[in-house]
């Protein structure tokens, strides 16, 4: 009786495997032609980097490439791939702070602002693995009632603007 519960048990886990594994393959596929699709339609020429992150520069900046442990003051919005904004901060009379590679920042902003210097604006297109991943990001609300922001597997578009820069002592 108990070698039957422990194979009806293992035969469940291998079934649930299976099935969240096709489906997260769903998903990665449907991530993947949004990504090529937005390439396509806004005729991006560059490729993405080793991580899939593409880093799109509009306005060089000046003086030394941004590092780990940096200080950094940004002007930024977010989109979906769709054009949808789900956050900026560029009517703030201040800019979002923080430094580089602080807890709570998503990947795709670790790896892409090394890229850039103070007074660069650049696009960051991020594939969901350096976002949000599967899971996405979302809340509760004063009434307990989960709001989903970014949902999970997608990636998203950020507009960055470098206006503080303070290096990090060495």
């Amino acid at each position: 009786m108990k070698k039957k519960i422990i194979s009806a048990a293992f035969t469940a886990l291998l079934i649930s495997t299976i099935s969240c594994s096709n489906s997260e393959k769903k998903y990665e596929e449907e991530e993947k032609s949004l990504i090529a699709d937005y390439i396509s339609r806004n005729n991006i020429t560059v490729a993405p980097d080793a991580s899939g992150l593409y880093y799109i520069e509009l306005i060089p900046g000046t003086g030394e490439n941004i590092e780990i442990g940096d200080s950094l003051g940004v002007y930024y919005t977010g989109w979906f791939l769709d054009g949808t904004e789900f956050n900026n901060n560029t009517e703030e009379t201040t800019p979002f702070r923080f430094r580089l590679n602080s807890y709570g920042l998503i990947e795709g902003w670790t790896i892409g602002l090394p890229k850039m210097k103070l007074g660069t604006k650049a696009q960051l297109l991020i594939p969901s693995k350096l976002a949000y991943g599967s899971v996405g990001y979302g809340y509760y609300d004063y009434y307990g009632r989960y709001i989903s922001v970014i949902p999970g597997y997608s990636p998203l578009l950020f507009e960055i603007q470098v206006v503080e820069l303070v290096k990090a002592k060495k």
